[in-house]
């Protein structure tokens, strides 16, 4: 094995294409690049932590109950089970009346594929709703975050800007 050469840089330079580089005794190994800059460059550490601190103390003076995140998951299972059993009930109903001749059981059929329809919109209102109140609520903690973040100057957008809807031209 022979010594091979290194650069400033710790990168290994010369040597034969079969022998794997090695480094010089006392050379460490060159570091990945880091970021120019921090996430938040604007805000130190100190007055991120004090916003934060002063959100944490906004957002408990508002006296929001506690969200009940399992029985939140529960009725938005709940509300996937009913559009299931819609669907099931619909196609149930279907097979039943095309597999008789008997008037009375071909209207039962209908009636249990008309009831069908409102079991699955329940479903379908109840998975809705709590499976979004989740992301709504942190939407809205961001949302509420991101208007506290004070601005640059000279910049007068942020993540709560609305773009315009209407042409410029109109």
């Amino acid at each position: 094995m022979s010594m091979n050469s290194v650069n400033a840089d710790g990168h290994p330079t010369g040597g034969s294409a079969g022998e794997a580089p090695t480094l010089q005794q006392g050379v460490p190994p060159a570091a990945p690049p880091q970021p120019p800059y921090p996430k938040h460059a604007a805000l130190g550490a100190p007055a991120t932590q004090d916003r934060t601190r002063q959100f944490t103390a906004d957002v408990g003076e508002l006296k929001l109950r506690a969200p009940k995140t399992t029985l939140d998951t529960q009725l938005m299972w709940l509300g996937v089970g009913l559009m299931g059993l819609g669907i099931v009930m619909g196609v149930g109903a279907y097979f039943m009346s095309h597999n008789t001749t008997l008037y009375l059981t071909q209207n039962d059929a209908i009636t249990l594929g008309l009831s069908a329809i409102p079991v699955s919109i329940l479903g379908f209102a109840l998975f809705l709703r709590y499976s979004l109140s989740t992301f709504m609520r942190f939407w809205l903690a961001r949302l509420i975050a991101a208007q506290q973040i004070p601005q640059a100057a000279g910049r007068a957008e942020d993540a709560t800007t609305v773009l315009p809807t209407i042409p410029a031209g109109h």
